[in-house]
């Protein structure tokens, strides 16, 4: 069975929601990545979508969100790690 591109998957319904991580699953299915909110995570989230989808993947419509949900789910983990490390130097 051919997989299904992100243009049959955002059909109709993709004027009215953004992709998000949430769909990744669906967008890469096997090649979908160890994903962990890191930077190597980040690495290998860009990797296995331009593996997907080509070079210009970033011209599709609802990537720029899936990236934007990644960076703000990273940023976050990244600061919890940070202060974890404050309160175990006491």
């Amino acid at each position: 069975m051919r997989k299904a591109s992100l243009n049959e998957l955002m059909g109709k319904s993709g004027e009215k929601k953004d992709l998000g991580l949430d769909n990744l699953q669906e967008l890469l299915g096997d090649r979908m990545p160890n994903i962990e909110f890191s930077p190597v995570g980040r690495l290998r989230l860009i990797t296995a979508l331009r593996n997907r989808f080509g070079d210009n993947y970033r011209q599709l419509k609802g990537i720029s969100g899936i990236l934007k949900e990644f960076d703000e789910e990273s940023k976050f983990n990244i600061k919890k790690q940070e202060m974890r490390m404050i309160g175990k130097g006491k």
